[in-house]
């Protein structure tokens, strides 16, 4: 997960936020205000935040909500680009829009692989 300014992994993690699962969390993942992956689809399920450890149903795990952490993306992401979560509910990050985004990334990353998301505030088209 090389980032713009440091080969290695990197992150600066200042916030988070302990949610109770509502349904199975991956770590690295866009979370959702209802205790679940966030999607694209808005309300309850934009993202508060990346998702630190994985968590079962009625279990608490802490979110990430200030500067940046690791995410999962979905598809190809490149430096600087948008990102917002998945359609497909998995909370991993998609290229999202100027309008339409809740991290910008600090890295690229293939599929499948972990990019650095400076986290800003949510925002839908």
């Amino acid at each position: 997960m090389p980032s713009q300014n440091n080969s290695g992994r990197q992150y600066d993690k200042r916030h988070g936020v302990t949610i109770v699962a509502t349904a199975a969390v991956a770590a690295n993942r866009f979370a959702a205000y209802d205790g679940g992956h966030a999607t694209s689809a808005g309300g309850v399920k934009d993202s508060q935040g990346i998702s630190e450890t994985p968590a079962a149903i009625g279990e608490a795990f802490t979110a990430v909500t200030d500067y940046s952490y690791p995410v999962e993306a979905s598809e190809p992401i490149a430096l600087f680009d948008y990102l917002k979560p998945a359609a497909d509910g998995s909370g991993r990050a998609a290229v999202g829009t100027a309008t339409a985004h809740c991290a910008r990334a600090l890295g690229a990353a293939a599929a499948g692989q972990l990019v650095e998301a400076q986290i800003v505030t949510h925002r839908n088209a």
